[in-house]
């Protein structure tokens, strides 16, 4: 398990460094199995990715990318595992109860059926609807760290258009609509932030390129 750990944080490390340091990144990977035999390795990781991090703080790039990442990992991927959990527990067609977040957390909130006899048929849907979200923040997270800005914005249409959807189906069965309010004002400050990350990338490779010498 430490092992593993430890080749996920070098790979990370590596992968945050980006295309310009690859000789870095690829002495770490190498330096790693060195670490295992000696039976350290989760601390060599560690220092790898703080030493990796503390070089892209002084870069106007690096920046962009610890900004990426921060995103990436404290925010779109907690969301897609919120989401996971709410499919799980039945959202948005069976309530958490009177115990909220917390109970919902650890189990004991109450399961209050909202659909009637009449419009139950539309819970596979919905359920549907909030896992195609949640894979699609991690589709997200995964074109934000690979600075793949044309997909992150295409993924970025698809969530709207589920989380939209899944807004209006939930409005025309007549079900509480103020659950969704905190998804979708979630939706739109990760659009947002999105959106900024890319213009700082692109500027950021321009000051890049006019620091190369030509030639």
């Amino acid at each position: 398990m430490i092992v593993t750990l430890s080749r996920i944080l070098v790979t990370l490390a590596a992968r945050s460094l980006g295309s310009r340091r690859r000789g870095w990144a690829a002495a770490m990977e190498g330096e790693l199995d060195a670490a295992i035999e000696d039976g350290r390795p989760l601390a060599f990781a560690l220092g790898c990715l703080f030493a990796a991090w503390r070089t892209l703080a002084a870069e106007r790039e690096g920046r962009a990318i610890l900004a990426a990442h921060a995103l990436a990992f404290g925010f779109i991927l907690p969301a897609a595992a919120v989401s996971l959990l709410s499919a799980w527990y039945g959202f948005p067609y069976l309530g958490v109860g009177r115990a909220g977040l917390r109970g919902l957390v650890t189990g004991t909130s109450e399961r209050l059926p909202l659909l009637n006899a009449g419009n139950w048929c539309a819970a596979p849907p919905l359920t549907l609807l909030v896992l195609a979200l949640a894979v699609g923040q991690i589709a997200l997270a995964w074109f934000l760290l690979e600075r793949d800005w044309t997909r992150a914005h295409a993924v970025g249409r698809c969530n709207a258009a589920a989380l939209t959807s899944l807004a209006c189906v939930t409005a025309l069965l007549a079900l509480d609509i103020r659950p969704m309010l905190l998804p979708l004002m979630a939706l739109v400050t990760e659009t947002l932030a999105v959106m900024a990350l890319a213009q700082e990338s692109r500027h950021a490779g321009e000051d890049v390129l006019a620091e190369v010498p030509d030639g």
